[in-house]
């Protein structure tokens, strides 16, 4: 009678497993960082990441899951733990609690002058913004991120709230973000504004993108970024390209902006060799102050 109690357990644990699902993914990557005018100028660099994921599906078809993330940097003393983040997503829809993505940081397109395997650019984003934070969040104890989305075809639309103290009364300190991007033929737009960024007073961002691809193997792209806080105000506008041809990409950028340092352009020229699940990358970029950043080592995804 126990063996026979003792398996129907069994079976039902296994059952409440089988509806559920947690999975790990993430990345690694090492090899050598070069920063024109640091105190030892070449260095290894390294991380290692862990995404570690859970999910399940009512009935009805809604899914409810969550995310947290391990990671270790070199420079650290220690791994670090990220605050986590809990979703519903209902077809389209998906809705975010926590320490939730932002409708900013998740626009299509932001990012896509990167390179090298430490994956930077002096054309990226500029100003201050919230999203998913890798590590604790400091002084931050009651932060309160929400996330909500809608995707449909090739559209894609973004709203996110994040409060930078929810448990001070009156504390009206937060960050309101709004994306969208729309896929049509070789042609990607992306647009986003944020108000308040980082819950900073009078911090407000813009951003708009265009990509075109010329085949399956080349595309180019204008980026532009825009930051005012309180009398700064300040633009930036990136051009890039990348072409494929075998096992290899080639990657460029030049970007244009002015109080970002003594030179009023930086450039990156980097490329990616495809090793068959994981990637050798490199790149020799000039930022804004004319110093130059090179790295070159290997990123694997699992």
């Amino acid at each position: 009678m126990k063996k026979i109690l003792l398996s129907t357990a069994l079976l039902s644990a296994t059952a409440g497993m089988a509806a559920a699902e947690v999975t790990f993914g993430g990345y690694g990557r090492f090899g050598l960082e070069y920063v024109e005018g640091r105190a030892e100028e070449t260095q290894v660099a390294m991380r290692l990441r862990f995404n570690i994921n859970a999910k399940t599906e009512t009935d009805s078809g809604v899914t409810f899951g969550g995310r947290i993330r391990l990671q270790y940097t070199d420079g650290n003393n220690a791994s670090t733990i990220s605050p986590a983040y809990v979703y519903a997503s209902y077809e389209g829809f998906r809705v975010e609690v926590g320490n939730s993505n932002t409708a900013y940081d998740s626009a299509a397109l932001m990012y896509n002058s990167e390179m090298g395997y430490l994956d930077t650019s002096a054309g990226d984003p500029i100003g201050s913004y919230y999203g998913f934070a890798s590590t604790s969040y400091g002084g931050e104890t009651d932060r309160m991120g929400i996330f909500a989305s809608y995707s449909v075809g090739d559209l894609n639309v973004r709203l996110s709230y994040v409060a930078e103290d929810q448990a001070e009364a009156g504390n009206n300190d937060a960050e309101l973000s709004f994306s969208a991007d729309y896929k049509f033929g070789a042609i990607t737009v992306s647009g986003a504004y944020a108000k308040d960024g980082l819950a900073i007073d009078d911090n407000d961002l813009i951003f708009l993108g265009a990509e075109y691809a010329i085949n399956d193997m080349g595309n180019v792209g204008l980026l532009y970024f825009k930051e005012e806080v309180g009398a700064v105000d300040r633009d930036k506008f990136t051009l890039y390209g990348n072409y494929t041809f075998d096992a290899i990409t080639a990657r460029a950028y030049v970007a244009f902006g002015e109080d970002f340092g003594t030179e009023e352009t930086a450039f990156g020229l980097g490329a990616d060799y495809d090793l068959g699940g994981a990637r050798l990358s490199g790149s020799i970029q000039s930022d804004f102050d004319g110093d130059m950043f090179g790295d070159v080592g290997v990123r694997f995804d699992f």
